[in-house]
């Protein structure tokens, strides 16, 4: 298994973009330097006779990727059927809501756009995909999710140059 060989499963695409742009930063223990059979699984598709396809613990791959050299980790190679692939990856995603510091209004507006409805109603435990079931299911009171919402499209106000540009015809005289 090397970078070349290992893809993001299609079905499984959407949800890794979503996880990518929402994920936070966050300082792992870095497990490179463990024997192989303490590393954490990685459960795989077979594309080929030497092509993989990741679909779901993302910040695991995210971590094999980027900051482990050898190659050698214990895999689960499994013939999944495509329904539980899209569940483990949209799973990933809902995981993220429960993060402190996520942008709630953010992931909930990249999950009701993105998202399977009904698969993502199924892992939430409920029958609609509102903001009010989003907070009952991120842990989270819906003021406080209003709260970061406006605060969110405030700064977004004050970014970027003024909307009148008369400033940059000024004549300052010589020097």
């Amino acid at each position: 298994m090397s970078s070349e060989n290992l893809t993001i499963h299609p079905d499984a695409n959407t949800a890794f973009m979503v996880w990518q742009q929402h994920r936070l930063p966050l300082s792992r223990p870095q497990l490179a330097g463990l024997d192989d059979y303490y590393r954490p699984v990685l459960r795989l598709c077979v594309l080929d006779k030497d092509n993989y396809q990741f679909f779901n613990n993302f910040a695991r791959i995210d971590e094999v990727m980027r900051f482990e050299n050898s190659w050698r980790q214990p895999c689960l190679i499994a013939l999944e059927s495509r329904h539980d692939i899209k569940r483990l990856a949209w799973c990933e995603v809902l995981n993220l809501s429960r993060f402190a510091g996520v942008n709630h209004p953010a992931l909930f507006q990249a999950i009701y756009q993105s998202a399977p409805k009904q698969l993502v109603c199924e892992l939430m435990g409920v029958h609609r995909l509102t903001v009010s079931n989003y907070c009952q299911f991120a842990g989270i009171s819906q003021s406080s999710y209003e709260y970061q919402q406006c605060k969110v499209a405030c700064d977004e106000a004050m970014l970027g140059l003024p909307t009148n540009m008369s400033w940059m015809d000024a004549d300052y005289g010589s020097y």
